[in-house]
Parts: structure tokens; sequence; C-alpha cells
């Protein structure tokens, strides 16, 4: 048996040592939000933004010619109408201090790095539409960061066909959706990582079928999923997902831009997991039998507000978990959007977890890193350079965790700052 692996500790508020990269982008996000600064905002800024295609710019811009490229194939009817190669890279920095230790993304594995950046995802696959534009087939793989091994996993692969406004239904491969910020696409999510509570009651992606619609101003969804999360498609040795949503659309009832309420509901059989046969190691069991998420968006003009009431209740030793998530935006500029967010979250039986992307990467960590009370505020700023298609993030993330054995608790800050861009 090889012997245990040892952390060195690091010495306690040594200064932060940023790539050089993410320091220029920061100067250069300073410089032009100053040259910008002046113009007027008027219009939605939030919905602008948050469109994946980016209308204000000129035809023919450089950014224009650019993500043109790998759309090999479009036409505006037929069995095929668009095709194009379809690409994610996201890369970011993270230092960390905490009363438990330094630490950040330099901890991770090596094989998830560039150097000391954090290759968050990487994927490559294909988009395309068929059947008068109606149907939709989309495949995307993971890419291993080192390159020693290429292919990761099967992230996606479906096909969806849209018979009307108020019937959508696909079969495949994705997401489980569920709750605001994880019904928002990563390559759209306006702070770095998701909240923590988003993440504890996240399941994974999953081979199923689902139908979506809208009616007059409700908003529906349904999905069944087989309950195993598998390097490709399900062995059926895992359960079952069952998701269900309902929406109404306040926009007229409010004059605002946007105004959207959402209740969205989870079940899991108890064999459901979360990492399933085809990966090293036991699988990995879904702790909740079930979960609710009471979500809103409301947005107008440069103003954004979003908001999420979850909780799960857990299943064996896992106790329940229940919290809010509050998250204010604004557009300084059509370019320039700062964010803020706060979480609050309380779980029985410690039954809270620091997330395991950074914060449970200090050294000194107690009981896993497990608590019953969690607060964090989050403040950050995003530069649009393209939409979301290529923007540049930074933040600041105080966080607070009580409870705990052995004299848990944990007190950190975080500096993050991520590129982020798709095709």
């Amino acid at each position: 048996m090889p012997p245990p692996v040892v952390r060195i500790p690091r010495a306690r508020f040594s200064p932060p040592k940023l790539p050089l990269a993410f320091l220029l982008a920061g100067l250069a996000l300073s410089a032009l939000s100053s040259l910008v600064s002046a113009q007027t905002v008027n219009g939605s800024l939030a919905n602008a933004a948050l469109a994946s295609a980016v209308t204000k710019k000129p035809p023919g811009s450089i950014y224009d010619q650019l993500w043109a490229l790998p759309v090999l194939y479009d036409a505006k009817t037929g069995f095929l109408t668009r095709f194009q190669l379809y690409g994610i890279l996201q890369v970011q920095d993270d230092q960390g201090w905490s009363n438990r230790g330094n630490y950040g993304s330099r901890d991770r594995e090596q094989d998830s790095r560039w150097g000391d950046l954090e290759v968050r995802r990487l994927r490559l696959g294909f988009k395309s539409k068929w059947l008068d534009g109606k149907g939709r087939l989309d495949g995307l793989i993971d890419i291993n960061a080192d390159f020693n091994q290429f292919y990761g996993r099967l992230n996606i692969l479906f096909f969806e066909y849209a018979f009307s406004d108020a019937l959508t239904m696909g079969i495949g491969k994705h997401q489980a959706y569920f709750a605001l910020e994880r019904t928002t696409s990563s390559r759209e999510i306006l702070t770095i990582e998701r909240a923590l509570l988003t993440d504890v009651l996240w399941t994974s992606w999953y081979t199923g079928i689902w139908a979506n619609g809208k009616a007059g101003k409700y908003q529906w969804k349904l999905a069944a999923y087989a309950g195993d999360d598998e390097r490709e498609f399900t062995t059926f040795h895992g359960g079952a997902l069952l998701q269900a949503g309902l929406g109404y659309d306040l926009k007229e009832a409010t004059g605002l831009d946007r105004a959207t309420i959402f209740f969205d509901y989870q079940k899991a059989t108890a064999d459901t997991s979360v990492k399933g046969a085809t990966f090293e190691g036991a699988p990995a069991p879904y702790l909740f039998e079930s979960a609710m998420s009471l979500n809103s968006s409301w947005e107008k003009g440069p103003w954004g507000f979003y908001t999420d009431i979850l909780h799960g209740h857990g299943r064996g030793s896992q106790g329940n978990v229940s919290g809010i998530i509050l998250m204010p935006t604004f557009f300084v500029t059509q370019k320039l959007q700062f964010v803020g967010r706060y979480q609050f979250a309380v779980g029985d039986n410690d039954g809270l977890r620091l997330s395991s992307r950074y914060d449970r990467l200090a050294p000194y960590i107690t009981d896993k890193g497990r608590g019953g009370q969690y607060q964090a505020l989050y403040l950050g700023a995003n530069y649009y350079f393209y939409g979301h298609k290529l923007k540049l993030m930074t933040g600041v993330e105080f966080v607070n965790l009580s409870g705990g054995g052995h004299g848990g608790g944990y007190n950190g800050v975080s500096w993050s700052t991520a590129l982020r861009m798709y095709f």
C-alpha cells in the first residue's frame, strides 16, 4: 500500500500570485470601462447581455467574422437547416485565504490545470437544426485538460423537436435542470461559480426523456431520467430521477422587461447516483429524496434581481437543508456589469459542506468541511467583449460556515478571475 499523501502546509496570508494574463485582462477591463463609463445606458441591458447572440454589433465586425467560422451549413428550410461546430473553453484562477490556511486553483489536481490556472470546462462537439428548424440535435464531449487522454466523457447528446410553442419534446442525455442557477447554462451564469446550495442539491447528466412548453402566461416542464450518472449513456442500474416545474410570466402585470416566477420539484429513488458504475471507484449515491426550488427573475433597464428559495429532504444520515439566494445586478454600460450575491443556508445534522471547488482545498479543514449554517457574499464584475460568447469575470467572495465537529468552523475570502468563451 503506498504511503498516505501528506499536504505540505502553506504559509498563511501569503500575497497572491496572479497569472500575468489575468492581470493584463483586469487592467484592460478597467481601462475599457473607464472609456465607456460616460455612455448613456438605455433599454433592457440585462436582456441584451443574457441573450447568447450579440445584436448590437454591426455586421462584419471581427467578432461576427470569427464566430461565423464554425457554422458549416446554414439554410432557412430543408431537412438539415443548420450545422456548426460547438466548443466551450473556461479557464480561471482562484486565490483564497482562511482561518484554515491558504489555498487556490494551484491546489487542484494537476491534470485539471494549465500551470496554476484551472481549466474549468473544455468541451467540443456540434449543434444542428433539422426539419425546417423545428428539430435540434446537439452533442458535446468533455476533454481532459492535460490531453494525455483526450476524451473525458460524453457531456450531452440529445434530440429535441418543437411541435409548437406549447410543446417541445426531447430524448437523450443532458443536464438534469433544477433551480435557477442550474437552469441557467454555465456559459451564461453571472457569477464565476454557482451557489453552495445549488450545487448541494444538483444531480448530474442523465439519459432520459423530457417535455416543456408555454401556454399563455404559464410555462411548464416534465422530465424522467434513468438515475445513473455514467460516462456515456445509462446502464439502467441507478433507479430514476423525476422532475416537474411550473412557472408564470408577470411581465405585463408588473411593467418590467422581464418578470417570471418558477417552482421546481425533484424526486430521486434510493439508488439514484451522481457517480455511476462506469467511473473509477464505487458509485456515489445522491443524498436527497426530494428537492424544491421557488425561484424568480426580475429585470428593468440596467437592473436585474434574481432569487431562489431551496429545500432538500435528506436520505439516511444526510440532514435536511434549506436556504435562500439573492442576486442583484446592474449594467454600468452595455458591456460592464456589476453582480452581487448573498447566500444563507442551514442544514440539519451538519448537513452542509463547503464547496469542493476551492474552499475545501484549505489545508486544515476539520470534519471534512461540514457545518450547520452557511453564509456567503459575492461581489463581482463581468465585462462582455461579445456577449456571453467572450467575457471576462472577476469576483471576491466572503464565506462563513459554523458548526461541524472537532472545533469546526470556517471563515474565508477568495478572489477569482475567469475568461470564458464559447462558439
